[in-house]
């Protein structure tokens, strides 16, 4: 018997082991087994079995057989062929995607002792010696040991040099990193189960009395809660550990250690408490009823129609028929308010999956989901490789977020496509939800892939907000002197007005702004003032973080770069320092003009930090609040920061996307956008559809629960179409107007897009790579082909980029011969002596 076998790297096809004669009967697809590739040991995925020996090579043996059962049911495997072959990777790179870390087992490096050495270690040096006294008396010792021993992490000449010297040789296991949890528990010894012993026992009880108050706590405890932890025993009793020994000592109580889950659940329930609306309850039904034609449902709702709820009730109707339920968010940010209300409706039927939780904790959901434990699982987009038993049902909340889709590492996958692909393995139905669909979902819904609904009522009839566009060209600004005992700030500008045959008076500074661009108009500045007065609460929303998104020399007009990409350089004033966005790289700040030698520097535009600082300052007894991901690190911090501002502890929230997407807060009357411009001006196809869909969703923040909402858009290009559509919240309109474009310029949802960017240290080598696979490509893609072309930044983390994208026709057989090709021609330029470090990233379904 043979074994294809997955293993965590980019391999272009599974390699095959033998099965050993001993575990023919046990081993089955899905499990993982110990292999070994080029002295390397890997814990890999059983991915097929069969009869037939590979022609090309004599198959090494399987090394350990690591499960009695598969951690994957079939679905899961083929889910992984799919995403592999769709999106052009290797099943090695989704296994390493999907798999949590704990199943991915360490290759663990041990020396061991070479008998033939002796014990004559005189001709080694002090670090040698040192290392090969220990291995004479262990025999054998870890890696970690041998850098304790040397006290340096830097070891390996240290070694190489042993083996070279044949005091010992290296062996490689396979180290299991995962831990159960476990807790002591107390219990009561079984002979006081009955209850005259143990009446008899507190009556006759001599000394130690507070002994007897400890005993008397556990057993209201134990009665009360059931199973009594020892940390719990002693707090809530008040009693001291040796209080706690004295009774195990006596023989009255005893201590059991017991496996225990490291995140708590609550009790499961199902508890549905509340009644649809008419318009609801009438959107329920028919989803319900397209669902008996359609697999795929898209709810399209406007902001605060209540969504939701439709979504508890036919997760509800799925639950009652014993399926599993996938609820997909495009943001772990999104999960912390969504799983209050869930569990509310569904208790501890419900888990939640995503990367913030520790390895062990992510391994133990894998396992609850995989043997039905939980029902519904709440998570972002890594939720869709979860091992679901009997998926019924997947809901994809904010379908059109571009969050749902991978950038780095491979697999670059779409949530919400491949979650359309798994739901199909199971017979189970998909529900897309949005305010402002995708194009290409609308398209589909449209031309009837897909079944639409309609939700086009705010909850409680509320009407949507008022959105009022506040022209920036129209505020004129002049410049201000720095008082002299005040640091240099950079540009300061006071708004003056003039009236027909009146002198020129300027404004309070309500207008303050950094290069021309207005970080409060005087119109969004009087409705904070409005709504902070009337007990209300604000969003403001700006897409950039940190204090200033660059600074200008005032002389020359220098800006300062990274030093790895070509992009300037963000500055923050938390850290006093200046961050690259792109690869991370922090700089100190920069005094001196690199170019003409000034001092002298001008901070351009403004980013969450000098918003947050500015709002203090004009704001002063308001409570502000920021939320980017720079504010908001940890598990729980983003949690706590919406917490806060639902009980009204904050007053203004001022935040990145983060603070758009989804989130349900009813005291918002007020939602500011601080530059729509930098919204409206991307080089890129997609940037009407995004722009539409960021304003109005953003507008949905306002004026949830009465309808008094107002959002104010801040923007120079006043006449932009987009505008105008989310005025009047059109979304069908913006369709109809996009979608001529779309197919008169030849992109989705008329075409399927796939990029292949080229990456090299060189230029001048990405580009001619780029060059020869692009021409070797033209014969038969000629006129679906743009490019290659230096894309917007040309240079991350020190790599020249260049860009070739196909834009090819919806037929499946022009497209997996494209796909083919572009697998045959990265192979050739690969094989190329002068392109070999070429990296090569096809991205099927660009976005």
């Amino acid at each position: 018997m043979y074994a294809d076998v997955i293993i965590p790297l980019a391999l272009p096809r599974n390699y095959t082991w033998s099965v050993p004669e001993k575990w023919m009967g046990q081993v089955r697809e899905g499990c993982r087994v110990e292999v070994e590739l080029r002295n390397k040991k890997y814990a890999g995925i059983v991915r097929r079995l069969h009869n037939e020996k590979p022609a090309a090579f004599e198959p090494k043996a399987i090394g350990n057989l690591l499960d009695n059962e598969p951690i994957l049911h079939p679905a899961q495997l083929r889910l992984w062929e799919w995403v592999a072959g769709y999106y052009l990777c290797s099943e090695g790179e989704v296994m390493a995607a999907a798999l949590p870390a704990h199943f991915k087992l360490n290759s663990e490096t041990i020396l061991v002792f070479n008998e033939e050495a002796g014990d004559d270690f005189s001709h080694l040096d002090n670090d040698e010696f040192v290392v090969a006294e220990a291995l004479h008396i262990k025999k054998e010792l870890k890696l970690t040991e041998v850098q304790q021993l040397l006290d340096s992490s830097h070891v390996y000449p240290v070694i190489k040099r042993l083996i070279e010297k044949k005091i010992c040789f290296v062996w490689e296991s396979l180290k299991e990193t995962y831990a159960p949890k476990t807790e002591n528990y107390v219990i009561l010894n079984p002979e006081y189960n009955n209850e005259d012993r143990l009446a008899d026992l507190l009556n006759n009880w001599g000394r130690a009395p507070k002994q007897q108050e400890l005993l008397l706590a556990y057993l209201h405890l134990s009665r009360t809660e059931g199973s009594v932890s020892r940390p719990d025993l002693l707090k809530k009793s008040g009693a001291s550990d040796a209080q706690l020994r004295g009774l195990v000592e006596k023989g009255i109580l005893r201590i059991e250690k017991r496996q225990v889950d490291r995140i708590r659940y609550l009790p499961r329930d199902l508890q549905i408490d509340f009644e649809l609306t008419p318009a609801q309850q009438a959107a329920y039904e028919k989803i319900s009823e397209a669902f008996r034609q359609k697999s795929v449902c898209l709810l399209h709702g406007v902001t605060s129609s209540g969504k939701t709820l439709v979504y508890i009730r036919q997760i509800e109707q799925a639950i009652r028929q014993g399926k599993q339920v996938l609820y997909l968010l495009p943001e772990i940010a999104l999960t912390s308010q969504i799983i209050r209300r869930l569990q509310r409706h569904f208790g501890g039927l419900i888990g939640i999956y995503h990367s913030k939780f520790s390895q062990n904790e992510r391994l133990e959901i894998w396992n609850k989901i995989r043997t039905g434990e939980l029902k519904i699982i709440l998570g972002a987009r890594s939720a869709i490789f979860l091992p679901f038993h009997d998926l019924g049902l997947i809901v994809a909340d904010e379908e059109h977020d571009p969050s749902y889709k991978q950038q780095e590492p491979a697999p670059r996958y779409h949530a919400r496509d491949a979650a359309i692909y798994y739901a199909s393995l199971f017979g189970a139905k998909v529900l897309l939800g949005s305010a402002t669909p995708s194009v290409e979902t609308y398209y589909n819904a449209l031309s009837g892939k897909y079944a639409l609904v309609e939700l086009l009522e705010r909850y409680g009839q509320v009407r949507l907000p008022e959105i009022t566009v506040v022209d920036t060209k129209a505020l004129r600004y002049v410049k201000k002197a720095a008082p002299a005992a005040q640091p240099y700030r950079g540009a300061d500008w006071l708004r003056d007005r003039e009236a027909p045959g009146e002198p020129e008076v300027p404004e309070p500074q309500t207008g303050s702004r950094d290069n021309g661009k207005p970080i409060l108009s005087p119109a969004l500045h009087m409705a904070i003032d409005h709504s902070l007065a009337a007990g209300r609460q604000v969003i403001l929303f700006q897409n950039r973080r940190g204090y200033s998104p660059y600074q200008v020399c005032e002389v020359c007009g220098w800006i300062p770069q990274c030093r790895n990409c070509d992009v300037s350089l963000n500055f923050h004033k938390l850290t006093n320092k200046l961050h690259c966005h792109y690869c991370g790289t922090v700089y100190p700040p920069v005094n001196t003009c690199a170019a003409c030698g000034n001092h002298k520097f001008v901070q351009r535009n403004f980013g969450t930090e000098r918003i947050e600082e500015y709002l203090e300052e004009v704001f002063p007894k308001a409570r502000i609040a920021r939320m980017d991901i720079d504010s908001v690190r940890g598990k729980t911090a983003h949690d706590s920061l919406i917490q806060q501002f639902e009980l009204q502890r904050i007053d203004i929230l001022v935040g990145t996307q983060m603070v758009v997407k989804g989130l349900d807060f009813d005291n918002v009357n007020l939602v500011g956008i601080l530059d729509g411009d930098s919204i409206l001006n991307f080089a890129d196809f997609r940037v009407n559809e995004r722009a539409f869909q960021l304003m109005e969703q953003v507008s949905g923040r306002a004026g949830r629960k009465d309808g008094q909402g107002n959002v104010l858009i801040q923007v120079a290009n006043t006449a932009h179409p987009v505008l105008a559509y989310v005025k009047e919240h059109d979304y069908k309109l913006f369709f109809q107007h996009e979608i001529v474009a779309r197919q008169q310029f030849g992109y989705p949802p008329y075409t399927r897009v796939i990029q292949v960017t080229f990456r090299h240290r060189d230029k001048e080598v990405v580009q001619s790579a780029a060059s020869f696979f692009a021409n070797n490509m033209k014969k038969d893609f000629g006129p679906y082909m743009v490019g290659p072309a230096e894309p917007v930044v040309g240079r991350i983390r020190n790599q020249y980029l260049m860009e070739l994208m196909l834009k090819l026709p919806k037929d499946g057989h022009t497209i997996n011969f494209a796909k083919h090709v572009i697998q045959q021609q990265t192979a050739i330029v690969q094989n190329s002596q002068k392109w070999k470090s070429v990296v090569i990233i096809p991205d099927v379904d660009a976005i």
